[in-house]
């Protein structure tokens, strides 16, 4: 299931035209699905919503896409038996929850755990 131009807005205005996970402006941008689709898509509604969705530039989506593994990590992808708007995502601005309705949760820094990382950027911004 493709996402609906409702919720391509929505991630849209999320990001502020900046890709979530580097905070580059982004020109050219590539909606991503943290929960796989799967072969053949899925009718899962979940699947369509901005909690599921990620505004990444190219580079960030490849790099997301060929490396899997630290992706599950970071939440960028989200297993099949998880829900997108409960599974943690290192955003650019440090870790935070996506929600359904297309807001952010910041999660506060002493959740994050051991060996975990944290965006320079929130580092910058937060001393």
């Amino acid at each position: 299931m493709k996402f609906t131009e409702k919720t391509r807005n929505i991630v849209v205005e999320r990001s502020k035209g900046n890709c979530e996970l580097c905070g580059s402006a982004v020109n050219n941008p590539n909606l991503h699905h943290r929960k796989p689709r799967g072969m053949g898509g899925t009718k899962n509604p979940a699947s369509c919503s901005p909690a599921n969705a990620m505004f990444l530039h190219f580079q960030c989506h490849e790099w997301v896409e060929s490396n899997r593994t630290k992706s599950y990590e970071m939440g960028y992808l989200v297993r099949q038996t998880e829900e997108s708007n409960k599974k943690p995502v290192l955003h650019h601005s440090g870790w935070v929850l996506l929600n359904d309705d297309g807001s952010i949760t910041t999660l506060d820094p002493a959740w994050v755990p051991e060996g975990k990382p944290v965006p320079r950027s929130f580092l910058q911004q937060n001393g």
